[in-house]
């Protein structure tokens, strides 16, 4: 019943009243949508209103989960082009860590772009402010906790908050405001400003957001994680070392990690490196007592069973073996099959996050849980 309940709410409150195929729910994660009535003001003290999409996530069962909101970055250009945020694969870490997740889609962007642009910076380079564009996506932050907390399955009492980009800056604004119960909060590449193809690494009046980095070290209490990388093409190391130091000169409590050049651009780290920043999070977050692992490993191989013998594979029709199974099959490693006693089967391929999007791939539509069957040449199944 609470599957349907939370399908029919999702119908109920997007615009026509119906799903289109690219927004149907993942039921193993139990995804549903809220849309939540916000106000911001701009540069010129302009009023924006609007509902904005919160998509949530939670493991089964009943809670009371700790709460974690997952915050979006901006593309000044393309703001009515972003579709409903929701960071799966970031999202199906924390629900494995036993979250409950919540990915507010804010003011200004996708549906609501029309409506106003809250998070801009002003029209000169120079003279770019960030004061007012934090105020506004904070005050977002903070509506979505207040709303999520009148869920009985969300417990008030432990909240993380975590943000890419202009939702990592924003994640650190709102920790400034100190929410109640907030625990802890994660800065990904945080900032504003930049200008990845024409002056890459050097944002818009850096010497403004360093100067609002150390005012938001003056309130804020939560320990904070810093992640930047060397090669960001939004925010130079320069410029993010010297936010971290102007916040904690001020009295915020962060710690600073600065990684190797990842990709062509380290700014995308969040979205694109998992398994890169899961294993360090995992332990930086047994530090509050969120002890449960999020990260998955491979299982180990079991040498018997070949990987191409389609006789040995279990549950499964002929038919889902000549087209599911076989089509793994066709795929170069890396590459991993997943399947259900219920016949359930996913398979993906490629290197970030590949173990997730496997189980993701098999469990989605239907909710039944599904093991690995087969990671690279490799069978690791364990009935």
């Amino acid at each position: 019943m609470r599957q349907l309940f939370c399908l029919s709410l999702a119908l109920s409150l997007l615009s026509g009243g119906s799903l289109r195929a690219e927004e149907l729910l993942h039921r193993d994660i139990n995804e549903a949508i809220i849309r939540l009535p916000v106000t911001a003001r701009d540069l010129n003290n302009v009023e924006t209103r609007g509902e904005i999409l919160v998509t949530t996530f939670k493991p089964a069962g009943d809670g009371p989960f700790p709460l974690v909101v997952i915050s979006h970055g901006r593309d000044s250009q393309k703001r009515a082009e972003v579709g409903r945020s929701r960071f799966e694969s970031a999202a199906r870490y924390f629900v494995r860590k036993g979250f409950a997740v919540a990915v507010p889609t804010r003011l200004g962007y996708g549906d609501t772009a029309t409506a106003g642009d809250p998070e801009s910076n002003g029209r000169q380079c120079s003279l770019a402010r960030y004061d007012v564009a934090m105020a506004a996506s904070a005050s977002q932050i903070a509506a979505t906790v207040k709303r999520l907390r009148e869920e009985r399955w969300i417990d008030p009492g432990r909240l993380l908050l975590v943000g890419q980009s202009v939702g990592g800056i924003s994640t650190v604004a709102a920790t400034a405001q100190n929410i109640p119960g907030l625990i802890a909060a994660i800065n990904f590449a945080g900032g504003h400003g930049g200008r990845p193809d024409t002056h890459p690494g050097e944002p818009c009046n850096p010497a403004a957001l360093e100067r609002l980095y150390g005012e938001f070290g003056k309130t804020a209490r939560a320990p904070m994680l810093w992640i930047y990388t060397e090669n960001d093409r939004y925010f130079n190391p320069a410029h993010s070392q010297a936010w971290h130091a102007a916040f904690t000169a001020s009295g915020g409590v962060a710690e600073y990690r600065l990684l190797p050049a990842f990709g062509d651009n380290g700014h995308t780290l969040f979205a694109a490196g998992n398994d890169l920043w899961q294993p360090f999070l995992d332990d930086w977050l047994r530090r509050f007592g969120f002890n449960q692992p999020g990260l998955l490993s491979k299982p180990p191989a079991r040498p018997a069973s070949p990987v191409e013998a389609l006789d040995k594979v279990p549950y499964l029709s002929q038919n889902s073996l000549a087209t599911g199974y076989a089509a793994f099959l066709d795929k170069a490693a890396p590459r991993a099959f997943a399947l259900s006693p219920q016949g359930n089967w996913g398979w993906a391929s490629g290197k970030d996050d590949l173990l997730s999007r496997t189980l993701a791939n098999c469990q989605r539509k239907s909710g039944n849980p599904c093991k690995l069957y087969a990671v690279d040449n490799d069978v690791v199944w364990q009935p």
